[in-house]
């Protein structure tokens, strides 16, 4: 008999757990654990990295981390994947400096998985190719991804 559990958590939070996850990953690392990191990642497999324990219940749920790299342009290496990952902090550090209590931050929500995707695109041009990465949240059935995902940067043209 499986039993079904059904847990929310406010995009806020999820958005921290995101940034969080990131700096102590590739912030906070060792340069070769940073790299190692990176290199898994790089398979295209959601790596386990943690996990989520809700207060009330203790019900925990897994945390994995996933790279999408389909819409990379150039070479793909960890020295332009720092590059492009430290724009994103940036940028969301940006967005808590003006939004202490992220009152404004911005989604984009799949109505059919019930996905998130923090609407802060960062993007970054090296040796001319401009890349844009962005998180975003998905639920799974027996855990949480956060993925993180090179978007194409022509949607964003002006």
């Amino acid at each position: 008999m499986t039993q079904q559990q059904s847990i929310n958590i406010d995009s806020k939070k999820l958005f921290n757990l995101g940034a969080n996850m990131m700096v102590a990953g590739f912030v906070n690392q060792t340069p070769e654990n940073a790299k190692k990191l990176f290199k898994d990642l790089k398979q295209g497999d959601a790596l386990r990295t943690g996990e989520l324990s809700a207060q009330n219940s203790g019900f925990k749920i897994p945390v994995k981390l996933q790279l999408d790299r389909s819409e990379y342009r150039g070479q793909f290496n960890f020295p332009n994947f720092e590059l492009s990952l430290k724009a994103m902090l940036q940028k969301f550090q940006t967005e808590v400096r003006k939004d202490k209590e992220l009152k404004e931050l911005r989604t984009l929500t799949n109505e059919t998985t019930g996905g998130i995707l923090f609407n802060l695109p960062s993007g970054v041009e090296i040796n001319g190719n401009v890349n844009v990465l962005m998180m975003a949240v998905e639920p799974m059935a027996d855990c949480i991804v956060i993925k993180l995902m090179f978007v194409n940067p022509d949607q964003f043209a002006v």
